[in-house]
């Protein structure tokens, strides 16, 4: 059965740059994921299948009902709305407040209906989900992990047999994960997995491929996809080696036939010398050879513009699989100069974390952070900044500091992606600054356009740049980095942490991720009872 088709869609901006062009697809399968590299165009793809966002071109038919999950929540993240109002009960909670202190209008009872044990259960639901029981807290106090949590479980829950699902892993701590999975598995609608998760992946039943040349359809999950890009990719390997080698045969052919030609013209004009032949003839003979000179010639052309037309196309599948690259700062010298850059001393966070932390980091220490969601990691990390205030205990920094935060909120969304790096790397020369946004695949146009058009996927690996080309080499807060990354980025991420010389203090929950970097310590934080 189908349940949503897109038919020849296309998405141009506002500036007429064409974002994709005829896509068409059929969700028909109840487990679909959707890949691609950052910024072709994944998040803006399931919002036209979800009908938040209108194409250029194109429409889409959807039988039945469609929810979203986005990546960024910033009403919920800069407001004060709470549980209670996110979910839509606000009306009921303050009713059944009235009713409580003496207020029996009958417009009171008709708002509070059949949930007059709201309070209790929801309470109890959201201690399942690993939150506070506490309906009237902000939503702005929760972490990433338990807002993502309450935003899937809110729709698992909704009238939707359609869910477009923007990477719900995101924040998550493996229990997240693990119950994501389990909410998957019960949901008997259709799900569109916007997605770079591999653990995700792998419970998937056909993938859709975004990229530069359009959508491309793939049965099976992650690891059967992985291994038909394998098989691509060496076909496209073995295929440019070839039409290499019929370019430069063509070359030398071309050559050949100079040469010949050049040999018929000398012996020509040796005999128009010596006058053994008839000039009629001998003229007959070299118009005609400069003919058939011609006429190869027009031949070798044709054939090499189509040669050169395959090799185009090749290499632009090619180079879907180009790696991007981070360069960090490799100036340490201040930072290894200072042998302890943070002491911590019996500080107890203001949320979070149920024990006093001690602790020491020093010069080239990599450091993981670790711990289910609510448990303090990003509380520390602001205590850090000098944005909260402890209850408790002493901090000392002795160096820079370096954040790189979920929510980008080091980039302004109105300046412009060069902007920003001018703005925070004043150091960097123009050159040198277009060739580091190069190296994380922002490019040409890209360049100049204001951040508020750019992927989370883009942004974060823009906020990396701009945090590793600090100087002197700040110690590196890195909150969740490899969120919103494609899968090569998330590994040439890796790769740059291994090879970084200096220190950082690293939030992730993908462990394959952390082992990849090989940290030299990690700090084990645990959740309070309630946040």
């Amino acid at each position: 059965m189908s349940v949503l088709h897109a038919y020849n869609l296309s998405y141009q901006f506002s500036n007429g740059d064409m974002l994709f062009n005829n896509l068409s697809c059929t969700l028909s399968h109840q487990r679909t994921a959707l890949v691609g590299d950052n910024g072709v165009g994944k998040s803006i793809l399931g919002k036209l299948l979800a009908k938040q966002l209108e194409p250029s071109l194109g429409h889409v038919e959807l039988h039945g009902q469609v929810a979203m999950f986005s990546q960024e929540p910033q009403q919920l993240v800069n407001s004060n709305i709470t549980i209670a109002q996110f979910l839509g009960y606000e009306k009921v909670f303050a009713a059944l407040e009235a009713i409580a202190q003496g207020d029996y209008e009958q417009t009171l009872f008709d708002q509070v209906a059949d949930h007059w044990r709201l309070p209790e259960l929801l309470s109890a639901q959201l201690a399942n989900l690993g939150l506070a029981d506490n309906p009237h807290l902000p939503c702005c106090m929760l972490s990433g992990g338990q807002l993502a949590r309450l935003r899937l479980w809110q729709l698992f829950n909704s009238s939707a047999n359609v869910l477009i699902l923007d990477e719900p892993s995101n924040h998550l701590d493996s229990n997240g994960r693990a119950w994501l999975l389990e909410q998957l598995n019960s949901f008997s609608g259709y799900a569109l997995l916007i997605s770079h998760d591999q653990q995700l992946l792998q419970h998937v039943t056909h993938i859709w491929e975004l990229s530069n040349l359009g959508l491309k359809h793939y049965g099976g999950n992650i690891q059967h996809y992985l291994l038909q890009k394998d098989i691509e990719q060496q076909a496209v390997h073995q295929q440019l080696h070839e039409l290499k080698r019929q370019q430069v045969q063509l070359k030398l052919q071309a050559q050949k036939d100079k040469e010949k030609a050049q040999q018929r013209a000398s012996q020509g004009k040796k005999l128009r010398v010596q006058g053994s032949q008839a000039k009629v003839l001998l003229n007959s003979q070299k118009d005609k050879a400069g003919a058939n000179l011609a006429s190869k010639q027009k031949n070798q052309l044709q054939r090499n513009q189509k040669l050169l037309s395959k090799t185009e196309q090749l290499q632009l599948k090619s180079q879907q699989h180009n790696a991007i690259e981070f360069y960090f700062n490799e100036r340490q010298e201040e930072a290894i100069a200072k042998k302890t850059l943070v002491s911590l001393l019996d500080l107890q966070l203001p949320f979070g974390n149920a024990s006093a932390i001690n602790l020491q980091v020093k010069a080239g220490q990599k450091w993981h952070i670790k711990g289910n969601n609510g448990c303090g990691k990003s509380t520390l990390f602001k205590v850090l900044l000098n944005n909260l205030r402890p209850i408790s205990g002493e901090v000392k920094v002795n160096t820079t500091l370096s954040y790189v935060d979920q929510h980008f909120s080091q980039l302004p969304s109105q300046l412009s992606v060069a902007q920003v790096v001018e703005q925070n790397c004043p150091t960097i020369c123009k050159s040198d600054c277009y060739t580091l946004l190069a190296g994380i695949g922002l490019k040409h146009k890209k360049v100049e356009q204001p951040i508020a058009s750019l992927s989370g996927g883009e942004k974060m690996k823009l906020t990396l740049l701009c945090a590793s080309q600090q100087r002197p080499a700040p110690l590196l807060l890195l909150d969740e980095p490899d969120n919103h990354l494609d899968l090569r980025s998330r590994q040439q991420l890796a790769k740059a942490l291994y090879d970084y010389k200096g220190s950082f203090l690293l939030v992730s929950h993908d462990a394959y991720f952390v082992e990849q970097i090989s940290v030299t310590h990690t700090l084990t934080m645990q959740s309070k009872n309630a946040v």
